[in-house]
């Protein structure tokens, strides 16, 4: 049977060590991002783990594909995997750094055409749909980011001893963790703003001056928000934009939550979008959220002001 090595890497600080709570914490986490991924797109393979330690100044974790699969789709699948951990899908829809950092992730060995640069993308995207991959991979970057002695965090497939080519900083642990918490005070808890960054189905935008709010869908439930991005409802309005209003519209936001604490729980109140980063009209992909969307009966605080 053909295995397949896959490397997750932490480079790290010279006058610490990290925990191994930290770095337990983190790999439980990829391990649950990596099973799915592996799941959703070849749910023959095996995926597992094993740790090595490396030169002074990294850690090196060695985990392994095996199947009854060709060693170009398992290598495929080692690169998906490491391509969903150090990217955001989200970010990258309207650019080539995407394209970039999967031709850096791959080596220099190693060619991949502009179409298999593209597939692997998709892949990516496809499975970043599913919160079972996204949601460990949050949890992964929370795990790594109060301790101090990791510094960056990459993958590659392949179990080479050189620094990844594509390592995520320090500096974006806070951002790829998925939300930044307004933390309450002692005492009696204030509401919190949750900050994320996501992509979002347009269901409705209000095309007058107005402060009516618009609908979205948003983890396959429908919402409402307060649009913030004057410049976007502008140019929207002007008609300066290119974004037909028509079905199939994506846009990738920076999404505020407001949330109250009650009957011993955190609740969202209210919703709102800071800024739209860009957009993309794609009725297969907007269709495949919708299908999953939560019924409007659970939407009982969508609408609070």
């Amino acid at each position: 049977m053909i295995e397949q090595p896959l490397t997750i890497y932490f480079d790290l600080s010279p006058d610490a060590r990290p925990t191994l709570g930290a770095v337990g914490a983190a790999m439980v986490q990829f391990e649950k991002m990596a099973g799915e991924t592996v799941f959703l797109m070849e749910p023959g393979v095996e995926f597992s783990m094993v740790y090595q330690y490396s030169a002074p100044g990294s850690l090196r974790i060695i985990a392994g594909l095996r199947g009854l699969v060709t060693a170009e789709r398992l290598r495929d699948l080692a690169l998906i995997v490491a391509t969903v951990l150090v990217t955001n899908a989200v970010s990258h829809i309207q650019g080539k750094v995407m394209d970039e950092a999967i031709e850096a992730i791959i080596g220099e060995e190693e060619t991949l055409s502009d179409e298999d640069i593209q597939r692997i993308a998709d892949a990516v995207r496809n499975v970043e749909r599913s919160e079972t991959v996204t949601a460990p991979r949050r949890e992964f970057y929370r795990a790594v980011e109060p301790d101090q002695a990791i510094t960056g965090v990459g993958a590659a497939p392949n179990e080479k001893e050189e620094r990844p080519a594509v390592v995520v900083p320090r500096s974006e642990f806070g951002h790829r963790s998925g939300a930044v918490i307004e933390q309450a005070p002692d005492g009696e808890p204030e509401p919190r703003v949750l900050t994320e960054r996501v992509e979002v189905v347009l269901a409705n935008a209000p095309l007058i001056e107005s402060k009516a709010k618009w609908r979205i869908f948003s983890n396959g439930h429908q919402i409402s928000v307060k649009m913030l991005d004057e410049n976007f409802q502008q140019q929207l309005l002007n008609g300066t934009t290119k974004l037909r209003l028509a079905g199939g519209v994506l846009l990738d936001v920076t999404l505020e939550t407001t949330q109250v604490y009650a009957d011993g729980v955190w609740q969202n109140k209210s919703y709102a979008v800071s800024e739209v980063h860009s957009w993309r009209q794609n009725p297969e992909q907007a269709e495949f959220l919708l299908s999953h969307s939560g019924d409007d009966g659970d939407q009982n605080d969508q609408d609070a002001q």
